[in-house]
Parts: structure tokens; sequence; C-alpha cells
């Protein structure tokens, strides 16, 4: 199914296409209002908005892969939203069970297009695909600063089950 265009109707002439290569432009796009927010927070982590190119690339490479699934958001034809998804299976060992679910690597929303249900119709794309492939169980990680990321995650019903820390600064003390 990959690189086939899925057209879902929303309110407000929206409709969500699974990514082909024609919508990577869209989502480099995209993509540059997350990664400020994120370089802001962690320069020493995120790269600076402006590798258009490089970004590009990185994801040509992900569609490339089958179990990665990119949906973009239009509205009135203009890209104002997407979210990239992979379908992950854990086998079982000796402390866990077999696995398998949905990751969500990345979900983005133009400012100024914010507050009008767009990541709710790209999660329920993702519900979709998770239908489509069996599985019950969406995963996803966000930045401790993104606040109000966690908000809108709660809303859809996703809890916190793990949390990760780290500790930047390892010198001889």
């Amino acid at each position: 199914m990959q690189g086939v265009k899925c057209k879902t109707s929303y309110s407000n002439k929206m409709k969500i296409i699974k990514a082909s290569n024609s919508e990577i432009i869209d989502i480099v796009k995209l993509n540059s209002f997350v990664q400020k927010i994120h370089c802001d927070a962690h320069s020493d982590v995120f790269k600076p908005i402006g590798n258009e190119s490089d970004v590009e690339e990185f994801f040509k490479k992900i569609l490339k892969k089958e179990s990665n699934h990119l949906f973009v958001a239009y509205q009135n034809d203009a890209a104002v939203g997407y979210a990239w998804a992979e379908v992950n299976a854990r086998p079982e060992f000796a402390l866990k069970y077999a696995r398998r679910k949905i990751y969500i690597h990345q979900i983005a929303v133009h400012p100024e297009h914010r507050k009008q249900s767009i990541g709710k119709a790209l999660f329920k794309e993702i519900e979709k695909l998770a239908n489509l492939e069996e599985i019950d169980h969406l995963e996803l990680d966000s930045w401790a600063f993104n606040t109000d990321a966690h908000i809108f995650f709660q809303r859809l019903g996703f809890e916190t089950f793990n949390i990760k820390m780290w500790k930047k600064s390892i010198k001889n003390t």
C-alpha cells in the first residue's frame, strides 16, 4: 500500500494522504516547525533547521521501509500536518512476551493550524492502520519540555507507562 494515495474526508476540506516521495517536500517543511522547538530546547541533541536536503533524503529512506507509514494532512490543498508511524514486532524472550505495536515517531501540525482536529485526524489514520495490521497497541515518546504535546496525547487516551532519564555530564568528581 506504500505510495497509494488514500483519501479520508474530514471537516474544513481536510484530507489525509498516505505519503509517497511526492509529499516529502511538504513533510520537510512541516518538520521544520517541530525541529526548531526541539533544537531550541536541546541544541546539544537536535540539529538546527536549514539542512532541508538532508532531511528530504532521510524521509525518502524512511518511506523505503515497508514498516514505515507517513501520513500528510492537507487543508484546502495546503499541507498542515504529518505523522510518521512504524509497525514494530518484538519476539518473545525469557523476560517478555512477543508484542506487535505501532510506534509513532513523529506527529506535527503547523502552528497556524493547531486546535482544528488535524492531529486527531492523523491519529485516526494511525488507528486505521493498527486495525488493518491487527495491532491493538500504539506507543510514542515525548520530550519532557513538550507539555502541550503531553496534554494532547493524554486527551487522545495515552498514558505514561515508562520514564526515561539521563545524566548529561559524566566527569571525574
